[in-house]
């Protein structure tokens, strides 16, 4: 019975330990925000340029500063509209703070956002763990962006 018992343990032990290093995400930066990316060898104007370029891509609306939003999904209307008939909106605001060793740290929160544009009545609710991913591909969109060599301004003949 004693091996039975073993084996049971071990089993708990790794299974814990696999599901606690498999929930466990890095940042290239740690900016304490859900979301983080350290860009090096670019302005702080490129990385703006490449911002815009992304979420313009991506569908999302540029509203002021540095704060997107996009129309949620009907899963997110359900999660989380309430009672509320209106469009829940995906709300993505970006942060760009300069490093002592030249470099940026663009940071990414996520909120979800009801009544949008409709002033004391605007709810925006912010999200700690299911928008991450969101926030993720994006840092990574704008670091591949930057990373692309520039096209045009030269003519071979």
């Amino acid at each position: 019975m004693k091996p039975i018992l073993r084996f049971i343990a071990a089993s708990v032990v790794l299974f814990a330990a696999f599901f606690l290093a498999g929930c466990k995400t890095t940042d290239t930066a740690d900016s304490g925000q859900l979301a983080s990316l350290e860009i090096s060898g670019h302005s702080e104007v490129e990385i703006l340029r490449a911002m815009q370029a992304v979420f313009q891509d991506e569908g999302y609306e540029h509203m002021t500063g540095m704060v997107y939003d996009k129309k949620g999904s009907a899963w997110d209307a359900a999660a989380y509209g309430g009672w509320s008939l209106g469009a829940v909106y995906v709300r993505l605001k970006l942060t760009v703070d300069s490093t002592v060793t030249r470099s940026y740290i663009v940071g990414c929160d996520a909120y979800m956002v009801n009544g949008r544009n409709q002033g004391v009545l605007e709810e925006e609710r912010k999200m700690y763990v299911s928008e991450r991913s969101e926030c993720k591909r994006i840092l990574n969109e704008i670091q591949t962006r930057l990373d692309m060599p520039p096209t045009g301004g030269t003519n071979p003949q």
